[in-house]
C-alpha cells in the first residue's frame, strides 16, 4: 500500500503491552562530543519526558491506537515531572516506592548523531509482584527495549512474562545495551522467537556478519521470527520467512536522532497491531521514524492528522 492508504487504514485488531522506562531527556546540543580533559560549550535545548517506551508509547499514543504500558513511577523529582506527563495523556499509574525515576543526558552533535549518559532509576528495578494485575494472556504484542534486559532485572520479567499465551510475539529492541546484555538473557529472547526490531551495526555486533542481508538472515534462523533492521536514510531492511528485502526512507533534514529507533518500533507494533503486511508496517515505521528524526527532542512523534497533511509523506527517496 502506499503511506497515505495505510495512515487512512490503521484499525486495531490486536493488543500490545509496552514494558520500560520512563524518565526525563535533558537534551544539550554541541558541535562534538568532548575528548576526555577538554572543555566545550554546549546548549541546552529542552528538558522532556522520554525514555524508550515511553517513546514507543508515544507513537501508539498519537496515532490514536489503545495500548497497556508498564511504566513504573518511583518516588521524587524526576517521578513527579513524569507523572504529570501521564496524567495529561491519561496513561496508567504504576507507582512504587523505594526510587526515583532515573534522567538521561542526550548529547547530540551537529550532525544529528545522539549520545546518552544515563542515571538509572526505579525503571531498572522491576518487581514480578508488579505484573500481578496484567492478564498477560490477553496479549498479542510485548515490547522489551535493551534497557531492561540487563542482570536481575532481566530475570525477574522473563520470568512474569512466562505466562504469555503461546501466539504472543515479544518485540524486542536491545539498542546500544547489546555488549551488556548477557548471552544467556539473549538465547532466551531469541527462543521465545523475539522479534528484532534494531539498527544495522547493532545487527553487525549481534551475528557477526558483514552485510545486512548475511546479518539478518542469521537472526532470523536464530530466532524463527521476522526481523526487522534499520538503516537511517536508507529506511529498513526485512527477513522474514517471504526472504531478505528493503524498505524505502523518506526524504528529510535531520535535526537529531533521539527516539528515532523506538519511534520506528512503535510503528512496526502499530502497523502489526492493525493487521498490516510487515512490508507496510515497516513504511508506516520508516515515516514515523523520519517524522521524530526531523524534530528536536524525544517523544515528538507526529499525530495521524499531521503525518495525513504532512507533504513529506509523498517524498520517498528516490522518487
Amino acid at each position: 500500500m502506499q503511506i497515505e492508504q495505510i495512515l487512512n487504514h490503521l484499525t486495531p485488531d490486536k493488543k500490545a503491552l509496552l514494558i520500560g522506562s520512563a524518565f526525563v531527556d535533558l537534551g544539550i546540543k554541541l558541535e562534538k562530543l568532548p575528548q576526555s580533559g577538554s572543555d566545550q560549550h554546549g546548549q541546552f535545548e529542552n528538558a522532556k519526558v522520554g525514555g524508550c517506551c515511553f517513546n514507543v508509547a508515544d507513537v501508539l499514543y498519537k496515532l490514536n491506537l489503545p495500548f497497556q504500558a508498564l511504566m513504573p513511577l518511583g518516588e521524587g523529582f524526576i517521578a513527579n515531572l513524569v507523572k504529570e506527563e501521564f496524567k495529561k495523556r491519561n496513561y496508567p499509574l504504576h507507582c512504587f516506592k523505594g526510587f526515583d525515576n532515573g534522567w538521561c543526558l542526550s548529547l547530540v552533535e551537529a550532525n544529528g548523531e545522539r549520545s546518552f549518559i544515563t542515571m538509572d532509576g526505579i525503571e531498572r528495578q522491576f518487581q514480578k509482584s508488579w505484573f500481578k494485575d496484567l492478564k498477560l494472556k490477553d496479549f498479542d504484542f510485548v515490547y522489551l527495549s535493551g534497557y531492561q534486559m540487563e542482570g536481575e532485572n532481566a530475570k525477574v520479567i522473563l520470568d512474569a512474562l512466562e505466562d504469555l499465551k503461546e501466539t504472543c510475539t515479544i518485540v524486542y529492541d536491545p539498542g546500544p545495551r547489546i555488549p551488556l546484555i548477557s548471552q544467556d538473557i539473549t538465547a532466551e529472547l531469541e527462543k521465545r522467537h523475539c522479534l528484532y526490531t534494531i539498527n544495522l551495526e547493532e545487527a553487525f555486533m549481534l551475528t557477526g556478519k558483514a552485510s545486512a542481508q548475511d546479518a539478518l538472515g542469521a537472526l532470523h534462523l536464530r530466532t524463527k521470527q521476522s526481523v526487522v533492521v534499520t538503516a537511517g536514510k536508507n529506511g529498513a531492511y526485512i527477513e522474514d520467512d517471504l526472504g531478505f528485502r528493503h524498505i524505502e526512507g523518506f526524504k528529510i533534514k535531520v535535526v537529531d536522532t533521539v527516539g528515532s529507533g523506538d519511534s520506528h518500533t512503535g510503528g512496526i507494533i502499530a502497523g502489526l497491531m492493525c493487521n498490516l503486511t510487515l512490508d507496510d508496517a515497516t513504511l508506516l515505521a520508516n515515516r514515523l521514524a523520519a517524522s521524530v528524526t526531523a524534530t528536536q527532542g524525544a517523544a515528538s512523534a507526529q499525530t495521524l492528522r499531521q503525518l495525513l497533511d504532512d507533504p513529506m509523506a509523498l517524498k520517498l527517496l528516490g522518487k
